[in-house]
């Protein structure tokens, strides 16, 4: 098992998306496989630069990989894409990501994403008008039927907040997963980005298939810098907790 953490996660308890790397080495470095760089809106990316200690630190690790930008670019042959792409290239050149993850309801071609040059993986979405399409495993087992050269993330707090339990998402779309954003939520309509150990039993028990697949866990909650020591007990809970699952 791979389980990393997403800068997202400690966003809130940071000045910039390079302290966040910094935090993470600092925090929980010892405890982790891998980080995901998480992006949402471009405007904090195009001045984002890794100084040689976050490249140190994350070329240490199995597993690193990039969330692109959802907000204030939309994937295709643009300006803006031509420029994200050159970006993440230049990340991809210091610290060899595994993989880079959309939002697919940012791509209007998604041709263009084969000019990226690496392994590209579209999510499951939660909830609202802009998404539709993109948010339930039969419609995103019939896009990827048709781009079979793109992976999967599954965002289990993203499903969940649809209403769909995560052994819905195995049954169609088990085959395509290759990283699992980990998080959850207690309630329909509410994309919460819980931590596991602050969920019920019963949610628990909803994803502890997902954890049996093997793939790469990113951990991806909200937190204030008051809760970071919630992450500590999240990693051991879920490495108890997959350890537990007899396949």
């Amino acid at each position: 098992m791979l389980l990393c953490i997403s800068t997202g996660a400690v966003w809130r308890c940071c000045e910039s998306r390079l302290a966040a790397v910094h935090l993470i080495e600092e925090k929980f470095g010892g405890l982790i496989d891998g980080v995901e760089l998480c992006f949402i809106n471009a405007s904090k990316f195009w001045g984002f630069e890794l100084d040689e200690r976050a490249i140190r630190f994350l070329r240490s690790k199995r597993f690193v990989s990039l969330h692109a930008p959802c907000s204030g670019i939309e994937y295709g042959d643009n300006r803006k894409t031509r420029r994200a792409f050159g970006k993440i290239r230049e990340i991809n050149k210091a610290v060899a990501l595994q993989h880079v993850t959309f939002h697919p309801n940012h791509v209007r071609d998604f041709g263009a994403l084969k000019r990226l040059g690496l392994r590209c993986l579209v999510e499951n979405l939660s909830g609202d008008e802009k998404r539709k399409g993109w948010q339930f495993p039969q419609e995103l087992k019939r896009f990827l039927e048709k781009e079979r050269w793109l992976g999967f993330c599954y965002d289990v707090n993203h499903g969940m907040s649809n209403g769909v339990e995560p052994k819905e998402f195995l049954k169609n779309l088990g085959s395509r997963i290759e990283c699992i954003h980990l998080n959850a939520t207690e309630k329909t309509g509410e994309a919460q980005h819980h931590l596991l150990v602050q969920s019920s039993n019963a949610v628990v028990e909803k994803i502890r298939p997902v954890l049996a697949l093997g793939k790469p866990l990113v951990i991806e909650p909200r937190l204030q810098k008051e809760e970071l020591p919630l992450i500590g007990k999240e990693i051991e809970f879920v490495r108890k907790t997959a350890e537990s699952i007899v396949l």
